[in-house]
């Protein structure tokens, strides 16, 4: 059976409820690990890498956004140092890794919903780590910057997995 690994990293939970949700989706056709980018591996061989994320300030969260959200929302982060970008930066992929990203985003107000680019950076990087992309990046909503996830997204992401094993299989 293929293997699938889905790399997150979750400042309120909601990202780590779609990369759960997108495992769902694989497991009918790949054997499937989820698991934060703080505890991911250094190098991966699988048929498919899925990494997401929340946009905090407009990117990728980095460690002052962790911070920030430690501060002024109450956000618990364990490592404020280390997240999926500084994973992204220093992981090995196994030669023709097939990959995917999404990330969390607010669903309001429609201005800044276009400047949110989490997933265009994860996109990059892992291009620039050799990742063959096999789908556009997907993203999830959340009804405010703590959450909850709007109704419905567990569910599409739970498809897009589905749709991911079929273009991979």
């Amino acid at each position: 059976m293929a293997r699938a690994l889905v790399v997150y990293e979750s400042i309120f939970g909601d990202a780590r409820k779609i990369a759960e949700a997108v495992a769902e989706g694989l497991k009918g056709s790949h054997d499937v690990d989820v698991v934060a980018a703080s505890e991911a591996p250094h190098e991966v061989d699988v048929d498919l890498l899925v990494v997401g994320g929340p946009n905090h300030g407009f990117s990728m969260p980095r460690e002052s956004t962790r911070e920030g959200a430690v501060k002024q929302y109450g956000a618990v982060v364990e490592d404020t140092k280390h997240g999926l970008h500084e994973w992204l930066d220093a992981v090995r992929l196994a030669q023709g890794t097939r990959a995917a990203a999404f990330d969390t985003r607010s669903d309001h107000p429609k201005l800044l919903i276009k400047m949110d680019h989490a997933s265009k950076t994860e996109e990059k990087l892992l291009k620039g780590l050799g990742a063959t992309l096999v789908a556009d990046a997907e993203h999830f909503y959340v009804t405010d910057a703590k959450g909850p996830l709007v109704d419905g997204e567990e569910e599409r992401a739970s498809q897009w997995g589905r749709s991911l094993a079929g273009k991979v299989s």
